[in-house]
């Protein structure tokens, strides 16, 4: 497996991305590209070993990145609003157009998840499937408490919480963790959902999520099956917190290649 670490410059911001590459891809150039979106807390070096297990297991190329503000990418200036992740969405459009990716798939985990699910409503050529890991897809009352039990764990003296963040974020930790848990708990954000946005995706959808997520409840898994007018497969598997790929990494990875393989 080749791995390729690169800045990409986009107009506003500078991007670390991080391109893993199947043995035999350069032979195979009609391959299309996976890329992965990270969660709210999330960066590039935060899937852990999942992205490699991807490669060899499914035998395609991933691309992932730090999203602005995250890990090694430029900090985040502009203060979240309730178009937030829309606005990432078409930070996500630029970053694939001078990457000038053909085709690709998505693969979105949490908030990362939500931004595949806005891309794909958009209907974008080069877009040829999707795939979501506990998305989010509207604001529910049971995922403020989620957040406050992780800020008060935040926030404790000598934070075990606090001091893995920093080994990924840096001096900026407190930046990516409170722009995820106020944005997440503010009154003006209640009113989020991304329902009209599923009812006009075109293409197949995969969504995975876990029965005893700690932030949200099945309600988000349900809008994509009974919402999306596409091909789409749900799965929901038992004993599953907020990270499947983490808790069930067998079960996810099966699915997933499953949902790749061609028709």
């Amino acid at each position: 497996m080749q791995v390729r670490d690169a800045y990409v410059d986009l107009p506003d911001v500078r991007l670390f991305t991080r391109m893993l590459l199947p043995v035999d891809a350069e032979a195979d150039t009609e391959l299309p590209v996976v890329v992965f979106l990270h969660e709210g807390l999330g960066s590039v070096s935060q899937w852990k070993d999942f992205p490699e297990r991807f490669v060899q297991e499914c035998g395609l190329p991933v691309l992932l990145y730090d999203r602005l503000g995250y890990g090694k990418s430029s900090p985040r200036k502009e203060k979240r609003g309730l178009d937030y992740l829309h606005r990432e969405e078409g930070r996500l459009g630029r970053l694939l157009e001078k990457l000038s990716l053909k085709k690709y798939i998505l693969l979105g985990h949490s908030e990362g998840g939500s931004l595949a699910l806005i891309h794909a409503a958009r209907r974008p050529a080069g877009l040829l499937k999707v795939m979501t890991l506990s998305a989010n897809t509207q604001e529910e009352p049971c995922i403020t408490p989620g957040i406050e039990k992780v800020r008060h764990e935040y926030e404790k003296p000598g934070s075990k919480l606090k001091s893995a963040l920093q080994k990924y974020h840096g001096e900026r930790c407190d930046a990516v963790f409170y722009a995820w848990c106020d944005t997440w708990t503010a009154p003006f954000f209640q009113t989020w959902n991304i329902k009209p946005e599923l009812q006009r995706i075109q293409i197949p959808v995969l969504a995975i999520h876990g029965r005893n997520d700690q932030y949200t409840s099945l309600v988000q898994i349900q809008n994509i099956r009974q919402l999306v007018p596409a091909d789409k497969k749900t799965v929901i598997l038992d004993a599953c917190g907020h990270h499947p790929h983490f808790d069930h990494p067998d079960k996810v990875m099966e699915a997933v290649c499953q949902f790749l393989k061609p028709a």
